[in-house]
């Protein structure tokens, strides 16, 4: 057993320190702010891409398709995961990078998808790039323009999502 501090900062100073950051919620609440985060994520990314793209939908038409890797040599749980997202609408698609688990890998392809549409790639045609390929010419359309998506990624960051 300690015996006190002889002046404590709270006693001798003349403001009342600030308290811990989160002090009046528990971990568990941020777990749950976090995990509904990220159960949203993917539905708020869809919806942009519906609204960008409604005109073009047809009726019942998925806005995306995905497809996903695994890490054959992986031993853990979850297994390493890619997802690739295609849009045929916008006649793109994107991979995502390696994560722990199909959600996980969904939402590194959605950061693309989202930084695309946050740098106005509704408005342009894509280049070549492992983050980003372009479908066939026939399917993007014949804009003239071209994007550089694993660029503008890049500088964007994780703006969103």
């Amino acid at each position: 057993f300690s015996a006190p501090a002889p002046r404590p900062p709270a006693v001798t100073g003349k403001e009342i320190p600030s308290p811990p950051a989160n002090w009046a919620s528990d971990a568990a609440e941020g777990c749950a702010l976090q995990l509904a985060e990220r159960k949203t994520a993917l539905m708020r990314v869809q919806n942009r891409l519906q609204q960008a793209f409604a005109r073009r939908l047809r009726p019942g038409q998925s806005v995306w398709d995905w497809s996903y890797e695994q890490d054959e040599e992986d031993t853990q749980w979850p297994p390493l995961c890619r997802a690739t997202v295609t849009v045929p609408v916008a006649g793109r698609s994107f991979t995502g990078e390696w994560a722990r688990g199909q959600r996980d890998a969904q939402i590194e392809a959605c950061n693309l998808v989202s930084a695309f549409l946050n740098d106005g790639g509704l408005t342009r045609t894509p280049s070549r790039g492992s983050s980003g390929e372009l479908l066939d010419r026939e399917e993007s359309g014949d804009c003239e323009d071209h994007f550089d998506l694993v660029r503008h990624a890049e500088s964007a960051g994780r703006r969103e999502l």
